[in-house]
């Protein structure tokens, strides 16, 4: 038989005491162990580890005096992954994308997305981006100051891009510029547009394709899901 550390009650050997303090450490253990699980696994960013916190749950187990601020770190720090995820990888990059074709001052965003590393490099070797980007602007500046209203209803992730998708990125991408891109996966969104002008209104749905290239992240291609599986069938 073991004995309890808190209180001392005798309890069956592997068994966990019922005092307030042994049930208070058990559900932090939890706690710990599915907060590193989750920290472990790979993101949706790029396959990366997250952070490991052993080193965390080591200082603090076994310390009822811990036990209660740890576990309310820990969940302060899954909130903030599960809103890091929101805003980064592919959803992130199809929300930026939608922002940046609804919004004022968005073209180093829209180009950023839209356009191959290698592409953008070369514009601004040729001093020509930031031109780019000053045109893109003023052209939705003058659409809005013209009493056109934009309003971004919803962004949702449909279909996992197909092998024959994929290869229509890397022909798509390579003909605007990129040096041997290789997509490793990307993923279709509708993005849903709401646009007023004269008492008019109208609802326009747009897919897109947001597709991670290699040493790039995530990009998005104004096609469909079968617009590029139709270009990677040629």
């Amino acid at each position: 038989m073991a004995f309890c550390k808190f209180c001392g009650k005798e309890i069956p050997e592997g068994g966990v005491c019922d005092c307030a303090a042994a049930q208070g450490q058990n559900a932090a253990n939890n706690t710990f162990d599915q907060a590193n699980n989750v920290f472990n696994n790979d993101n949706n960013n790029g396959g990366k580890k997250g952070i490991d916190v052993n080193d965390t749950i080591n200082k603090v187990k076994g310390n009822p005096t811990l036990l209660i601020g740890g576990a309310a770190v820990v969940l302060v720090l899954i909130l903030l992954l599960i809103f890091i995820l929101g805003h980064t990888g592919a959803k992130g990059a199809a929300k930026s994308y939608a922002k940046s074709i609804t919004k004022k001052g968005k073209g180093k965003t829209y180009y950023s997305l839209t356009l191959p590393d290698d592409k953008i490099k070369d514009l601004k070797d040729d001093d020509d981006w930031k031109d780019k980007i000053e045109d893109y602007n003023d052209g939705i500046k003058d659409s809005i100051d013209d009493g056109y209203k934009y309003k971004l209803k919803s962004v949702k992730k449909g279909k996992k891009l197909s092998k024959t998708a994929l290869k229509g990125a890397e022909k798509y991408w390579e003909e605007n510029g990129a040096d041997d891109p290789e997509a490793k996966k990307g993923y279709e969104y509708k993005i849903k547009v709401q646009v007023k002008h004269d008492g008019d209104k109208k609802t326009n749905t747009d897919k897109v394709c947001v597709v991670k290239f290699k040493g790039e992240g995530w990009k998005v291609i104004e096609y469909s899901a079968d617009d590029l599986k139709e270009m990677g069938e040629d």
